[in-house]
């Protein structure tokens, strides 16, 4: 198993030091083998024991001497009161520190077998947490087969591909195709060459659908697998259409379900941005005013940055705005006009938020930008590899870096455009705690749900956290002039949290996003047919739409520096509108929040006072009090709000296609709901409480022995989410 890690010499040198000297102990001199550990705090286990009386008392084997950094073969995050303790500790039984994390009073080790068991064997004194793998929102898509925006169109042929980027095979049950009526009929369907379909006289009247039986083995991509579906049509006119007058659904029988092709004829206006977020939000309106991110800091953690790139480095006075950059998987201060991205991720997110050249529609250059805040100041943290993967201990460390510099740099806005399959109660998830840790030093904290939709509760870490901003991704449907019918992007994760949350608190454009990024880089390396140009490139994912919100976030407080993490939060969700279709609710709020993001109302909110009600961070933190939110599940699996059950959704939520976001339809006016319940969806947390036996986090699966994450999760690939 290759191990990605990178330390610094003295530190391997100093740890194989303090190996050397354990003696290799037969047994203990009796001093504390019979009192052990019961009754002993950490600082009487460090202070009054030695090595051979915590193993004797532990009812362990002596401890022998290691001869090799390798031998520590557990990566983990020991958590206790003192870390000065938690060291002495680890250094008293022979492990190696490499991460110091205050933030959530831990520090990260590595140990052997034997440590790790002594170790776990001080419940009371100390708390573990594995080393677990933590992937860029794009990574954690539950479908893992993509397909192209952008496709061949000759004569009477359209082309496009497909990827299975899963390490096993995916098997298409159905395809569904839609065209131009005057194309004709689709006279043959292959798939990599070989034909599935093939008809002479079938009358189409522009749609097709395959099914299981044309697809039959044929219709199987094998692990990692590229593929090239062609459409031969009866007339030659292809070529004079636009790809978004065509579209392709693929339908897997492992439950995922992708529309693959409707897009934008980006050839045909090579220079255009295509940053209809901006539009969308209403962005450009508030660029016009002056109101761009002016001298706000918002803080990326991702997979670093392509700092070369002048609308990356620059803002719209040409002034350097990088003002900081940290690799946090080498514990290293970068110069900011040097970080990387080798991956793509950050710098395509990091563009959505603050990229600082104007605009260009149908060749023109407009007065406003592509970025949502094209003059917020950056600071850079790369705590992801190349493929897409971070650590526990490599995301906490760059939170950490945070904690430890915003004040220097006027951190205001942090976007974590990442997750975890959640594997405890929020307040018990490392990441979590040092998430809660910035919101309460007051930095607006901005995640992605997770990509891992359309299912009930789908929401990851650190989205599960009820006090930050957790966002969904919508799409605008290919129609930049019509928000109207803008749409739930299928894969977008699905609410309410374990505790009973509603999530996601909002929802924002992720839907074929044009930002930055270069072909030499690992995902546009996969994906060439995604690149426009020399610097653009297409991905969808709520990690683009957690970029759109914390690009407003920015706009806000340039407007209003004064305002609390908690106001941002109010203002914006309060300023959002929900989708609806003859006064229904189109999508449930467990899908869509309290509705789509909008930057000029919330710019122009006065209102304060009406998120977090109810709940003391402080108190979450410290472990006094914990909470549970309103959602709850009736007796036939559907969800309901607590106190308004005369309106369920179903666990599949998906109402009508047809809908509009209307507005005037509000929370509270759409439920007749007391304003402050709209917000104040907090509960003392009650241990009873369970969705159902399914729901219980036994102790196997909240933090397993397997400390070391597979080949499967380290290689797992990140690569473009569609519609």
């Amino acid at each position: 198993m290759k191990f990605k890690t990178c330390r610094k010499s003295v530190v391997i040198v100093a740890a194989m030091l303090s190996l050397s000297i354990l003696p290799a102990i037969a047994g203990g001199n009796g001093n504390g083998v019979s009192k052990g550990l019961l009754g002993l705090n950490l600082e009487e286990v460090v202070t009054t024991l030695d090595a051979s009386e915590i193993t004797t008392s532990l009812g362990l084997p002596s401890l022998p001497v290691l001869n090799s950094i390798f031998e520590l073969n557990n990566e983990i995050l020991v958590q206790g009161p003192d870390i000065g303790l938690l060291r002495q500790l680890v250094k008293k039984i022979g492990g190696v520190s490499t991460h110091d994390l205050p933030l959530v009073n831990g520090i990260g080790i590595r140990v052997s077998d034997l440590q790790l068991a002594i170790l776990k064997k001080m419940p009371g004194v100390i708390s573990i947490t594995e080393n677990q793998p933590v992937f860029t929102s794009n990574a954690l898509d539950h479908c893992l087969v993509y397909g192209s925006h952008v496709v061949d169109l000759t004569s009477n042929k359209i082309r496009w591909n497909l990827y299975n980027a899963r390490d096993m095979q995916a098997n298409a049950k159905q395809m569904t195709f839609t065209w131009p009526e005057n194309l004709g009929n689709v006279r043959s369907v292959k798939l990599n060459g070989s034909t599935v379909y093939w008809s002479l006289f079938s009358r189409q009247n522009g749609e097709l659908t395959l099914d299981a039986q044309d697809l039959r083995r044929k219709g199987n991509l094998d692990a990692f697998e590229s593929a090239t579906v062609e459409l031969t049509f009866s007339r030659y006119k292809a070529g004079n259409y636009n790809q978004s007058d065509f579209s392709m659904n693929v339908e897997f029988s492992e439950n995922c379900d992708r529309t693959l092709v409707k897009g934008y004829d980006t050839q045909a206006n090579d220079n255009d941005s295509n940053s209809y977020f901006v539009n969308n939000i209403g962005a450009d309106e508030l660029h016009d005013q002056g109101i761009t991110g002016k001298d706000v800091t918002v803080a990326v953690i991702d997979s670093g940055l392509w700092a070369q790139h002048q609308a990356l480095n620059k803002n719209t006075k040409n002034r350097d705005r990088i003002l900081a950059a940290y690799d946090a998987i080498s514990d290293t201060e970068v110069n900011p006009n040097s970080m990387t991205d080798e991956n793509s991720h950050g710098t395509h997110i990091t563009g959505i938020i603050a990229n600082s050249d104007h605009a260009v529609i149908d060749g023109k250059s407009r007065s406003f930008y592509r970025g949502v805040a094209p003059d917020a100041n950056l600071v850079v943290v790369k705590a992801f590899y190349e493929d897409g993967h971070s650590t526990y201990l490599d995301a906490l460390r760059g939170l950490q870096y945070i904690a430890d510099n915003h004040q220097t740099h006027n951190i205001r806005v942090v976007n974590l455009s990442f997750g975890a399959p959640p594997r405890s109660n929020y307040w018990a998830d490392p990441i979590n705690q040092a998430v809660m840790g910035l919101w309460e030093k007051d930095i607006v904290v901005v995640t992605s749900a997770g990509n891992t939709g359309p299912k009930a509760m789908t929401i990851g870490v650190p989205a599960n956290v009820p006090y930050v901003i957790s966002v969904g991704a919508i799409s605008d449907n290919y129609t930049q002039d019509n928000a109207n019918d803008d749409t739930l992007l299928s894969f977008s994760s699905q609410g309410p949290t374990h505790e009973a949350f509603i999530k996601p608190d909002m929802v924002a454009p992720g839907g074929h996003m044009f930002s930055l990024a270069n072909d030499d880089m690992y995902v546009p390396s996969k994906f060439p047919q995604y690149m426009v140009g020399d610097d653009r490139f297409i991905m969808s994912g709520t990690s683009q739409a957690s970029g759109v919100v914390s690009g407003v976030v920015a706009l806000m407080l340039q407007n209003d520096p004064s305002l609390s993490a908690n106001d941002v939060k109010c203002r914006l969700m309060s300023s959002t509108t929900m989708a609806q279709v003859n006064g229904k609710l189109a999508y449930s709020p467990f899908q869509q929040g309290s509705g789509s993001v909008n930057a000029i109302k919330a710019v122009e909110s006065t209102r304060t006072g009406c998120a977090n009600n109810g709940m003391d961070i402080a108190a979450d933190l410290s472990g006094e009090q914990h909470y549970m939110g309103a959602a709850r599940k009736d007796a036939n699996g559907n969800y309901y709000i607590k106190g308004f059950e005369f309106e369920v959704w179903e666990e599949a939520f998906m109402w009508d296609e047809a809908f509009m976001w209307d507005e005037a339809f509000m929370w509270d006016e759409a439920f007749m709901w007391d304003e402050a319940f709209m917000w104040d969806e907090a509960f003392m947390w009650d241990e009873a409480f369970m969705w159902d036996e399914a729901f219980m986090w036994d102790e196997a699966f909240m933090w397993d022995e397997a400390f070391m994450w597979d080949e499967a999760h380290m290689n797992q690939e990140n690569f473009m989410l569609q519609e």
